[in-house]
């Protein structure tokens, strides 16, 4: 491949150009060297995607190497034959395109076939055999007239394109093998934007350099001279190829790159300092030498970024962009910039020197592989955004309340809450996310259903037949949510269909499920897919089934997808928080139906010892008052060994719960008159430590006549004869799984009393 780019671009190409429109030769070459670069940039990734979707099909890379390579070849030999600029500029096209074809699915084989420990030695020995091309299209191409050399291209491209029978090609990777992270993207987008500078610098002094002997230099044979420095700089790289891949095995390969610009910067400076021939060849092996570890390492490095390898050849051929997309550009550019001076000395110079800065701005731009923001740039404002839209909805459809904040300066801090219901991340996430920083943002946990699709369908009841197929995850992360997985032994039909579907492709219900649930729910004849049609959605995302109620074989798989699942997403908080992030997390995982918190779960224990700061904000509920309320305190926690109890005795005193609480101790009916007599007798009692919802404080005898009024109203208690008595249907709206909500909120302010007083105790 690097054989014919060589012989094409340096030398074959512009001299042809020169016998088709000799006055015009700058300027042709521009044009035709843009749409040339313009044709590999944009073949690759589609070719590489469709590449990798027959290779998950179990259709051999090979197959796509050759048939491009037979266009390729057919069309140089073409080259060869025609005599207009017009046939000729066609032909060159059309071999450009089949090569990208087969370099699309090339390129994918060294990581299908080479272990990652020795990505950057095997990327050294690439470089070395790219050095060997470009060495034998060199010298091809300047000894040789454009014709011959294009035939020899053809057979060249012949006899490599058989070599690859000899390579063997393993099982095409699957989701669960390489599950993407949206932190790869960081370095791959890092990755992209240092190869895109480098590529331009090179392109500008590859597409020039023929001319700049003969225009500048004055030299008696151009493709010699052009042939000479080539082979110059292709001595340094030989020598630092296989070394500095070697080497970037052992250290960051961010570092070799990084350094491999120096040399670059300063030979391309030094073209431009010292324009005289004898000078050329010294600056070209310096040259070399950083050339030779970009080759090596900078194709490593990208190998390393790479988000899923199931994708290798199609998110190659998006990396191959970084490497074409400044070939279109550049030559035009260095035409421009040739063309704003009457001699060509100046012009150079100034060439020179541009190439020289984006050498450097490109390898420096290297460091930052790793560096990764804790938030993508754009997510910020949508972030807010979100922030803003929550906070009102909430404060319109509710009545939410706070007491305390978090200061603005923190710095590797958790914050925890409760777990009741739906409302509770819903109000605080929008808080957090309006007071977040850019450098230290305020990021939530929350359950992984969110990353799939058809949640937004299950949360916007009147959209669902047009959300039902709807995946925000890379917008949701992109916000600062993070996902934990919650349902860890039950989960909706939909959810365990769609995360088998993504391993194994489309299947039948009954290869998925046991036969009773298949039997049970109706599923018989429907595939995954099938699920998120209109006609089942609704069914699917709302049974619940449990994971022995999967096959054998799946279920004993998606166990072992779960258990590494959360310890990634485990790594993943642990991660922000040591780089600064505010991390909001429930650490019960669940909501509790009963009114008793739930044990903490291991993500406490694995964050705490990372956090600098930890904050709680305990939530309660006045489900009893005029209009469901949220109240939630904000305070910092003392004692991290009593996390727990800190939280539970944070929480408000409403009047609902103390309500609750004495209705049940009756055992019988009631008068409004008891009520508020047993209301201010409780007050009274409470421990100091408490924080008790304000307005019951001011007005005891007003609030418990609003929450005797709203009793009635829920259909929880029945007026009859100036007496309340509670019914058998205790149920509440806003906690669905909660079976009687009056037992619910005595049990949780017998929790938080005790708790207050063991905390005020110790």
């Amino acid at each position: 491949m690097h054989f014919q780019d060589t012989a094409l671009i340096a030398i074959s190409v512009p001299a042809a150009i020169v016998r088709f429109a000799p006055q015009e030769h700058v300027k042709v070459f521009a044009v035709l060297a843009a749409l040339v670069s313009l044709v590999s940039m944009v073949i690759p990734p589609l070719a590489g995607a469709f590449s990798d979707r027959l290779r998950r099909r179990g259709v051999p890379r090979r197959a796509f190497i050759l048939g491009g390579a037979a266009v390729d070849v057919a069309c140089l030999v073409m080259m060869a034959e025609v005599g207009s600029l017009g046939l000729f500029a066609l032909f060159l096209l059309l071999a450009t395109l089949g090569a990208n074809v087969a370099l699309a699915a090339y390129q994918a084989l060294l990581p299908d076939v080479v272990p990652k420990s020795l990505w950057g030695t095997v990327s050294g020995v690439r470089g070395v055999a790219m050095v060997i091309g470009v060495v034998g299209g060199i010298a091809l191409a300047a000894g040789t007239y454009p014709q011959t050399t294009f035939i020899g291209i053809a057979i060249a491209i012949s006899l490599g394109a058989l070599t690859l029978f000899a390579v063997p090609e393993r099982d095409a990777p699957n989701e669960r093998e390489d599950p993407a992270h949206i932190s790869d993207w960081h370095d791959f987008t890092v990755v992209f934007v240092a190869r895109l500078f480098l590529a331009f610098g090179l392109s500008l002094l590859m597409t020039f350099i023929l001319y700049f002997f003969r225009d500048v230099l004055h030299s008696g044979d151009p493709k010699v001279g052009t042939a000479l420095v080539a082979a110059a700089s292709l001595v340094g790289s030989i020598t630092s190829a296989i070394y500095l891949g070697w080497l970037s095995d052992r250290v960051p390969r961010k570092l070799v790159v990084a350094a491999c610009g120096i040399p670059m910067t300063l030979a391309a400076a030094g073209f431009a300092l010292l324009p005289q021939e004898r000078w050329m060849y010294a600056f070209a092996v310096l040259f070399g030498i950083g050339f030779g570890g970009v080759l090596s390492t900078g194709w490593a490095l990208a190998i390393d970024a790479i988000p899923k390898m199931r994708d290798v050849a199609r998110d190659l051929g998006v990396w191959g962009i970084a490497q074409n997309f400044p070939a279109v550009i550049a030559p035009l550019f260095g035409w421009w910039l040739l063309s704003l001076y009457s001699t060509p000395l100046p012009g150079y110079r100034l060439l020179f020197l541009t190439a020289a800065g984006t050498f450097a701005i490109g390898s420096m731009s290297a460091l930052a592989v790793g560096k990764r923001p804790l938030m993508p740039w754009w997510g910020r404002p949508f972030q807010f955004a979100s922030g803003l839209a929550v906070w009102i909805y909430v404060h319109i459809a509710y009545r939410v309340r706070m007491w305390g904040a978090l200061p603005r300066k923190r710095e590797s801090a958790i914050v925890i809450s409760n777990h009741q219901n739906e409302l509770d991340l819903m109000g605080f996430t929008a808080y957090g996310f309006l007071i977040s920083g850019v450098r230290r943002p305020f990021l939530a946990a929350t359950a992984k259903l969110l990353f799939e699709p058809g949640f937004m369908a299950m949360r916007i009841r009147w959209l669902w037949r047009a959300l039902r197929n709807l995946n925000m995850n890379g917008f949701f992360l992109a916000i600062g949510l993070l996902p934990i997985e919650n349902e860890l032994q039950s989960r909706s039909i939909a959810r365990w269909a769609w995360s088998v579907e993504r391993l194994h492709g489309q299947l039948p219900m009954e290869a998925i499920f046991k036969e009773s649930v298949v039997e049970r729910f109706g599923l018989r004849g429907l595939k995954t897919r099938d699920l998120f049609s209109a006609a089942h959605f609704k069914q699917s995302t709302e049974t619940y089934v449990r994971i022995t109620d999967l096959q054998a074989k799946y279920g004993k798989e998606q166990l072992d997808l779960m258990r590494s699942g959360v310890a990634e997403d485990l790594d993943r908080f642990e991660d922000v928080v040591k780089r600064g992030a505010t991390l909001y997390v429930t650490p019960e995982g669940g909501y509790t139906v009963t009114g008793a918190m739930l044990p903490f779960r291991a993500i406490w224990e694995r964050l705490e010892p990372s956090a600098r700061e930890v904050y709680i904000a305990a939530i309660s509920y006045d489900p009893f008052a005029p209009k469901f309320s949220q109240l939630y305190r904000v305070i910092p926690l003392q004692r991290r060994e009593d996390a727990a109890a800190e939280l539970c005795a944070a929480r408000p005193v409403t009047v609902s719960a103390l309500l609750s609480a004495w209705m049940l101790g009756l055992g019988g009916g009631f008068t409004e008159s008891d009520a508020v007599r047993a209301m201010i007798e409780s007050l009274q009692r409470l421990p100091k430590n408490v924080f008790v919802d304000p307005d019951l404080v001011r007005s005891p005898e007003e609030v418990t006549k609003q929450a005797l009024a709203a009793l009635v109203r829920l259909r929880v208690a029945i007026l009859s004869d100036g007496r309340y008595v509670l019914t058998d249907t205790r149920k509440h709206a806003n906690y669905p799984m909660v079976e009687d909500i009056v037992s619910f909120q005595a049990t949780f302010i017998g929790e938080t009393l005790a708790a207050a007083e063991s905390v005020q105790a110790r």
